[in-house]
C-alpha cells in the first residue's frame, strides 16, 4: 500500500512536470543565431562536430550518471571535493562521509581513476585542480566494481596538461574547535607530445574541543538507580607533506602513456581526557573516574601507477598497472584512575604495520555491429597486511602482562566484466553489462586459528533511455541492478579490538570469517526534464532488496567485557524517492543576472526484516535531506549559500539496542573575489547556525534500560582560500 502511494505521488509530479516545457519556452532568453534548417548538411555538419558543452553524459549516456566537470569543480572556488559534491543531486556530504540514499556504513562506493584508493589515500589531500571530472553514477555499471548498493563516486583525476602552470593556493580555517593550514601548489607544462605536472603539498590540522553528557540505568520500576555525568576533552595535531608528480606522452594513433606517483608522510597527535562524576550507584566492578589516553601516529605512504592507451585488433586498448606501499607505527598509552586514585589500570600497546598492495585493470572497447558499443575488461587487486602488536596491561603495582601479537591478512579481488551500449532508435538506447567478481581473505594471527573467506558475485546489469521525440528535453531512465557490499577487513579476521573502557556503548570488536557479502537486487526509474540551457528538473524512485544484510550483534562474554560481532541477519529493503531542480535563472528571466538556483530532496525508508518495528531502518541512513542553495557569478565577484536540512528520529538497531538521530540544519555561504586573472581569494563561512553534535543510545532488557547521551559543542567555521598564479 505505501509502495502505491508514493508511485501515486510520483505520477502526479510526472504530469505536473509536463506543463513546465510550455512556461520555459515562453521565458527563456532569446536563441543565439540561428543555424541553418536541419534538412541542409551543414546542421548535420555542426551536430557531430559540436563543441563539448552541447554533449551532457547526465542527458546522453544510457547509463545514469551525472558528470560534473572541471570547468564546474572550479567555477565557485571550491577548496576540496567535499564541499564540491555538496552541489551534486542526491549526495549528502556529513563532514568527510560521502552517501547516497541516505546509507552510511560504506553502501556508497568512492572510486578514484575507477579503482579503490590504497591504504592512507585521503580526499583531503585532493585538491580541486587536480580533478578532470567527477562522476555520480546512481545505478551500476559492470565498467566498475558492483560493490555499490547506494552508489558510486569516481574522481577522474587530469592526465594532460593544456598549457604552462604555475600556482600556489594558501588555505586555513578557524572555529572554536579546530585551526587547519593547507599549502597546495601545482607546476605544470608541456613540450612537444610530453606532458607533466607536479603538486607539492603541506598541512597541519589543531584540534581542541570539549563535550559532556550522562549515562543512567532505570529499573523496570521507572526509578533512576546509577547515574553518571562526564566531560570529555580532546587535543591534537596532524601535520603532513606529499609530493604528487604525472607525466603523459602522446603516441602515435591517438596512443598514450601515463605515468604517475604519490609520495607522503603524516604525523599525528591526539589526547582525550573522561572525567566521571558518579552521583547514583555503581556501574561496573571497577568504577574508573577518569580515563586518560596519548596516541601518537607516524606513517609513510608511496604509489606508483604506469596506464597504456592504444589502439589494438580495431579496437582501444587502456591498461593499468599500480602499487602502493605503506608503513606506520602507533604508539598508544592509557590510564585508567579510580575516583579515590587507590587503583591506576594501565592498558599500553606499540603497533608497527606494513601494507603492500598491487593491482592492474584494463579495458577493451570495440564497435563490431552498427549502433553498439561493446566493451570487455578485467582487474585483479592483491593487498597484504603485517602488524605487529605489543600490549602491555595490569594494575600499576602489581606485575604487568606484556602480550605479543602479530596479524598477517591478505585480500584478493579479482573480476572481469562485459558490457554493450546499443543505440535502438536515435531516441532509444539501451545498455546491457555483466560483471563477475571475487574476493579471498586469509588471515593469520597470534594465538587464532588460521582463517580463509571466500566469495564471489555474478551481477547483471540492465539500463535504457528513451528520450521523447521533437528534442522536447524530456526523458525516461530504467535500470535494473544486482550490487553487493562485501564485509571489510575487520570484519571477516579473528582478530580482537580492546576498548578503553569497556562497556554497553562502547564494547570490544571482532570479527567474522563466516560473513557472506550482502547481495542487493535494485530497480531504478526516474524522469529528467531539461527545459532550458542548463535547467533540469528531475523525479527518481528506487528499491533495493537486500539479502544476507550485515548488522552487529551485542553480547557479553564469559569475562564479563561487553563484544560485538557483525553476523548476516536476514533480509532488509531500501526505498528512495528524489527530486531535483536546478536552473539558471535566465532560464525563467531574460535580463537576470547570472544567478544559478538549486533545490533538492531526498526521502529514504528502509526495513530490517529481523528487527523488530517502528522505525528498525537500516543503521545510520538518514530518513530526509533536502538542500536548498543558490550561486551568483559576475565580473570579478562570486557569491554563495545553501542550507542543508538532514532529518532525524529514533532508529531500533537490534531487539534490545536503540539510537536516535538528531536534525541538522547546516547553512554554508562563500564569497569569491578575483583581484586579477592571477590572484583570487575565497571566503567560506560552514555550519553559520552554530548546530552542535548529539548522540543518544539507548539498551532495553527485561533487568531494566541503560541509557548514554553525549554532546559536543560546535561553532561556525570561517575559512579563506588565496589563489596566486604565476
Amino acid at each position: 500500500m505505501r509502495q502505491i502511494k508514493m508511485l501515486s505521488r510520483l505520477t502526479s509530479i510526472l504530469i505536473f512536470s509536463a506543463s513546465v516545457p510550455v512556461f520555459a519556452q515562453e521565458s527563456k532568453p532569446a536563441d543565439p543565431p540561428a543555424a541553418p534548417p536541419s534538412e541542409q548538411k551543414p546542421m548535420a555538419k555542426v551536430e557531430i562536430k559540436g563543441s563539448a558543452e552541447d554533449y551532457d553524459p547526465r542527458r546522453d549516456d544510457t547509463a545514469s550518471k551525472t558528470v560534473i566537470g572541471s570547468e564546474e569543480i572550479l567555477k565557485y572556488g571550491d577548496t576540496n571535493v567535499f564541499d564540491v559534491l555538496k552541489r551534486a543531486p542526491g549526495v549528502t556530504v556529513i563532514g568527510n562521509s560521502i552517501r547516497m540514499r541516505g546509507l552510511g556504513g560504506n553502501y556508497t562506493q568512492i572510486l578514484v581513476n575507477g579503482e579503490r584508493p590504497p591504504p592512507g589515500f585521503s580526499l583531503d589531500n585532493l585538491p580541486p585542480e587536480q580533478i578532470d571530472k567527477i562522476e555520480v553514477i546512481r545505478a551500476g555499471s559492470a565498467e566498475h566494481s558492483m560493490q555499490a548498493i547506494a552508489g558510486t563516486i569516481n574522481i577522474v583525476l587530469k592526465k594532460v596538461v593544456a598549457k604552462a602552470q604555475r600556482d600556489i593556493r594558501i588555505n586555513t580555517s578557524y572555529s572554536r574547535n579546530q585551526r587547519n593550514l593547507f599549502l597546495n601548489g601545482t607546476i605544470a607544462d608541456r613540450s612537444g607530445n610530453l606532458s607533466w605536472f607536479a603538486n607539492p603539498l603541506f598541512g597541519r590540522f589543531l584540534l581542541d574541543s570539549e563535550g559532556d553528557g550522562f549515562d543512567r540505568f532505570i529499573d523496570p520500576a521507572g526509578e533512576v538507580t546509577k547515574l553518571r555525568e562526564f566531560t570529555r576533552t580532546s587535543t591534537g595535531n596532524n601535520t603532513f607533506v606529499g609530493f604528487a608528480p604525472r607525466l603523459n606522452w602522446k603516441l602515435p594513433d591517438d596512443g598514450q602513456l601515463n605515468a604517475s606517483a604519490q609520495i607522503g608522510a603524516n604525523r599525528n597527535e591526539f589526547n582525550n581526557t573522561t572525567a566521571y562524576a558518579y552521583r547514583i550507584g555503581s556501574f561496573n566492578r571497577t568504577d574508573y573516574a577518569d580515563f586518560r589516553t596519548r596516541n601518537e601516529n607516524r606513517a609513510r605512504n608511496a604509489q606508483g601507477e604506469v596506464n597504456w592507451i592504444t589502439k589494438l585488433a580495431g579496437g582501444r586498448l587502456d591498461a593499468r598497472l599500480s602499487a602502493s606501499g605503506r608503513s606506520g607505527k602507533q604508539s598508544l598509552r592509557a590510564l585508567s584512575v579510580t575516583a579515590d586514585g587507590a587503583a591506576t589500570y594501565r592498558n599500553d600497546s606499540d603497533t608497527d604495520e606494513h601494507n603492500i598492495t598491487w593491482s592492474t585493470t584494463g579495458k577493451y572497447t570495440r564497435t563490431l555491429f552498427e549502433g553498439h558499443a561493446l566493451a570487455t575488461g578485467w582487474e585483479y587487486n592483491r593487498q597484504r597486511n603485517d602488524d605487529d602488536v605489543l600490549r602491555i596491561q595490569g594494575r600499576l603495582g602489581s606485575e604487568l602482562a606484556a602480550i605479543p601479537e602479530r596479524f598477517e591478512p591478505v585480500v584478493t579481488r579479482y573480476a572481469g566484466y562485459a558490457q554493450d551500449e546499443w543505440n535502438v532508435t536515435k531516441d532509444w538506447s539501451m545498455y546491457f553489462g555483466v560483471r563477475w567478481e571475487a574476493i579471498r581473505t586469509d588471515s593469520e594471527s597470534t594465538g587464532l586459528a588460521s582463517t580463509r573467506s571466500k566469495s564471489h558475485v555474478l551481477s547483471p546489469v540492465a539500463q535504457t533511455l528513451y528520450k521523447f521525440p521533437d528534442k522536447s528535453g524530456r526523458q525516461l531512465r530504467a535500470a535494473l541492478t544486482r550490487s553487493y557490499k562485501a564485509p571489510g577487513l575487520q570484519q571477516l579476521t579473528g582478530r580482537r579490538f580492546y576498548a578503553e573502557e569497556n562497556s554497553l556503548f562502547t564494547p570490544d570488536g571482532g570479527g567474522n570469517p563466516d560473513l557472506q557479502p550482502e547481495l542487493a537486487n535494485g530497480i531504478d526509474l526516474t524522469y529528467e526534464h531539461f527545459w532550458a540551457p542548463g535547467a533540469v528538473f528531475s523525479v527518481g524512485t528506487s528499491q533495493r532488496r537486500i539479502r544476507d544484510y550485515i548488522r552487529t550483534l551485542l553480547r557479553q562474554e564469559a569475562d564479563g567485557r561487553w563484544m560485538w560481532r557483525p553476523i548476516n541477519s536476514g533480509n532488509a529493503t531500501v526505498r528512495t524517492l528524489d527530486v531535483e531542480l536546478k536552473f539558471p535563472l535566465k532560464a525563467v528571466m531574460k535580463d537576470a543576472p547570472g544567478i544559478d538556483l538549486r533545490a533538492g530532496v531526498n526521502r529514504n525508508w528502509s526495513k530490517v526484516d529481523s528487527v523488530p518495528g517502528p522505525d528498525n531502518r537500516l543503521d545510520e541512513q538518514i530518513p530526509l535531506t533536502a538542500t536548498l542553495g543558490i550561486d551568483y557569478k559576475g565580473g570579478a565577484h562570486s557569491a554563495g549559500a545553501s542550507l542543508a536540512y538532514r532529518g532525524g528520529g529514533p532508529l531500533r538497531v537490534s531487539v534490545e539496542q536503540y539510537r536516535r538521530q538528531f536534525l541538522r540544519r547546516d547553512l554554508e555561504a562563500y564569497w569569491l573575489y578575483k583581484f586579477t586573472p592571477r590572484y583570487q581569494l575565497r571566503v567560506t563561512a560552514n555550519n553559520i547556525l552554530g548546530e552542535d553534535s548529539h548522540e543518544y543510545q539507548r539498551y532495553v532488557t527485561a533487568a531494566g534500560t541503560e541509557e548514554n547521551q553525549s554532546r559536543r559543542p560546535e561553532s561556525a567555521r570561517i575559512s579563506a582560500n588565496l589563489e596566486l598564479k604565476f
